[in-house]
């Protein structure tokens, strides 16, 4: 039975490979200064203004949560709405605001539409000149039916910009590099120029700006920045690491390939386990076959002919300094092959077995999505020590040393470092932008396998109860926990999700709710963790819902609302609350609000 939801606005409202070893990244610059947080004073001047109140008494049952730089809702969401105006659905939506005195800009440019079983997002973004205004998006979540019951205008009706450099490219590369004091390895500049607006005292100040991609090293290992660079007066506004810290045949014989890997860390026994989807080539004629899930492969070849079995498949490509390690035999009458210690290392067999296990687990969750088929490179005992990260096209682990196991021996370090990979190419049309959401999101794909609330057993050489992360203590609650470190800030919202799990007593019915957030893809700079939190817990109620309407509650809104308000993530909104203050009270009585 459904429980009425009180909707409030938010209160106040890698893995963190290093959570005792000292890795921060001091080049990064962020755009946003400290930690932007919601006036609710402010939050209910807007909304008690004739635009709202206005879409109130012609749209009913609503609630809005402004962005207030521009002073338009930033999500607003109500009883479904039936959109009749237009022959498409992005005619029926640009229709609707229109009709209800929303101002748009001129140069809206339609990106597309996720869709999924309960909704249809849809998604503009602004222009400018010809030039992207960075981070605008007009977004509009639908029923199949064409009913809205989402919006948001995060939208720039007042720009009056020149779009002239004054510096060039050159400038501004050397803008990108400045106090960076290791090599820079790679440098370039987009060719167009970007619009970048600034939130700064309930208003946007905007910047013509370069884009420049900038290559180098930090402590922790490379580091591929994109940076922000003022076209007129040489001003660096950000800089970003986008690296986030794997002739006819004469007979058919039947083989199973195998290997002793760790299926947990190096704490716990190892065990011998199948090695699926694997590449295995008969050496003559130069064809490629693969193990199946259970890591037998059917070679359609003359006894004797010699064959190459690798860790290397459909999905991981595992190497060490360039090589991937390989055993070459005569095919015989009876083959077990197997991957130890005489041919490989336990953490590159670890960390094979590991790539196809995170793999699966992505494809059972989005069995259409296949941008990850393919092999993903994953690098062993890079130079370094108490590290792993992603980097946009592979997955990277450290080697034994400074105190710390070679990180590809622990598996739930590799399904983190594969889950950026799955948010950079899953979330939403553009990726995800927000490191905090990025490394929080990391976290949950690796405990939605494991089911575990810790993280990290088997990093440190001397103590097996050292692990790098947990979320079964010391829950991380917003704001007073966001401390501007993205591994830090990715605890509140991972630890949203790991509460509701328990709540509903189910992993299934949570990473039901958890991958639906992918396809709305709420996001935004870095500092702007809260806001895009709460816009979170929304798109979690609306995965919940079933029938379109938040105002009635939904199946399971006490067990999800309770869990994000453990971490400081509410919805303390849209209720206007009168008080009389009362001065003094007798013990055990109560104070009516």
């Amino acid at each position: 039975m459904k429980n009425l939801l009180l909707f409030l606005f938010i209160l106040f409202a890698s893995f963190n490979l290093y959570s005792y070893h000292d890795c921060d990244d001091h080049y990064a610059i962020r755009y946003i200064k400290g930690d932007r947080q919601l006036d609710v004073e402010y939050q209910q001047y807007l909304r008690s203004q004739s635009l709202w109140q206005e879409y109130l008494s012609n749209n009913g049952e609503w609630y809005v949560i402004f962005n207030e730089n521009n002073q338009l809702p930033h999500r607003a969401f109500g009883k479904p709405i039936s959109l009749t105006n237009g022959n498409t659905n992005t005619d029926k939506v640009l229709n609707f605001l229109s009709d209800n005195n929303f101002t748009l800009p001129p140069d809206l440019r339609y990106i597309g539409e996720n869709r999924n079983s309960q909704h249809i997002n849809l998604t503009w973004q602004q222009y400018y000149n010809n030039l992207e205004i960075v981070n605008s998006r007009l977004y509009a979540k639908l029923t199949f039916n064409s009913e809205l019951i989402v919006f948001g205008l995060d939208l720039h009706n007042n720009i009056n910009l020149d779009v002239s450099a004054t510096i060039d490219q050159s400038e501004a590369i050397a803008a990108a590099s400045e106090n960076i004091h290791h090599e820079i390895t790679s440098s370039r500049v987009e060719q167009d120029l970007k619009i970048l607006p600034i939130p700064i005292n309930k208003k946007y100040e905007y910047h013509l700006v370069y884009v420049v991609h900038i290559e180098t090293r930090i402590s922790a290992g490379p580091a591929n920045y994109i940076c922000y660079v003022d076209a007129k007066d040489g001003e660096l506004l950000m800089r970003r690491n986008t690296v986030m810290y794997e002739a006819p045949p004469s007979v058919s014989t039947l083989v199973n390939v195998s290997g002793e890997v760790y299926t947990s860390h190096p704490y716990n026994p190892s065990s011998v386990e199948n090695m699926v989807d694997m590449k295995v080539r008969d050496q003559l004629t130069l064809t490629d076959y693969y193990t199946d899930s259970n890591g037998n492969v059917n070679l359609p070849m003359s006894i004797g002919t010699d064959v190459r079995y690798k860790l290397e498949g459909y999905y991981g490509d595992v190497q060490t300094n360039a090589t991937t390690p390989d055993i070459i035999l005569p095919l015989g009458t009876t083959n077990n092959i197997i991957f130890d210690n005489s041919n490989s290392t336990i953490q590159e067999r670890t960390a094979y077995w590991a790539v196809n296990q995170i793999h699966d687990h992505l494809k059972a969750i989005f069995p259409t999505f296949t941008d990850l088929d393919t092999p993903m490179e994953t690098n062993i005992d890079e130079s370094g020590s108490c590290n792993a990260y992603y980097n946009g096209s592979s997955i990277n682990f450290y080697a034994e040393g400074g105190g710390c196991h070679a990180t590809a021996k622990i598996v739930d370090v590799v399904y983190h470092e594969y889950g950026h990979a799955i948010n950079g190419n899953r979330y939403g049309n553009w990726g995800m932008q927000n490191g905090g959401l990025n490394e929080g999101y990391a976290d949950l794909w690796a405990m939605t396998l494991t089911q575990s609330a810790v993280l990290g057993y088997g990093w440190d050489l001397q103590d097996p109860t050292i692990s790098v992360r947990r979320y079964d203590q010391n829950r991380k609650v917003y704001p007073q926990d966001l401390v501007g470190e993205v591994h830090a800030d990715g605890e509140i919202i991972a630890g949203a999700f790991w509460d509701t799990y328990l709540n509903l007593g189910s992993m299934p019915q949570m990473i039901d709710l958890f991958k639906y957030t992918f396809d709305a893809a709420p996001d935004g700079p870095n500092g702007d963790e809260g806001i895009i939190y709460t816009d979170i817990l929304i798109e979690v109620l609306y995965a919940d819902d079933n029938d379109a309407d938040l105002t009635n509650g939904t199946p399971n809104d006490q067990a999800i609302t309770q869990a994000f308000a453990l971490h400081g993530i509410t919805l303390l909104s849209n209720a206007s609350i009168t008080h009389n203050p009362v001065e003094f009270a007798g013990g055990s009585n109560d104070v009516e609000i």
